[in-house]
């Protein structure tokens, strides 16, 4: 699934400039502690999150993620969406709630990002 059909199917507004919808996504994420995405979420995920502040981007850098969806109709301040245009980081946002984004995504295939280290509790 690529963040084409996810802005479709989550009736999203993309915040960031550039044709960066075509990425393809294997797995999604959703956390709003950052702590957690660092230790538990893979490579190359896409992040579902209420949170709009630059460590956000930042933590989406280190990990190496293909998006960011934003919940709740949150949207971002100007310096955070520069940040991301940046690095060529696609940000999104939609005004439903995170249970009804995992649902939807969860549904049509898209997997739940797990990294390979926490597999065994580790």
């Amino acid at each position: 699934m690529n963040l084409k059909d996810i802005h479709s199917k989550l009736n999203c507004k993309s915040l960031t400039k550039g044709d960066l919808l075509d990425k393809e996504m294997q797995s999604a994420y959703a956390a709003d502690m950052m702590s957690d995405v660092l230790k538990s979420c893979e490579t190359g995920a896409l992040l579902i999150t209420g949170l709009i502040n630059q460590q956000v981007v930042q933590v989406a850098e280190i990990m190496d993620l293909k998006g960011i969806v934003f919940i709740n109709g949150k949207e971002p301040a100007q310096d955070v969406i520069d940040k991301a245009n940046t690095i060529k980081l696609p940000l999104l946002n939609t005004s439903m709630n995170m249970y009804e984004v995992c649902g939807i995504l969860f549904s049509s295939g898209l997997k739940c990002s797990k990294s390979p280290k926490n597999e065994n509790g580790n």
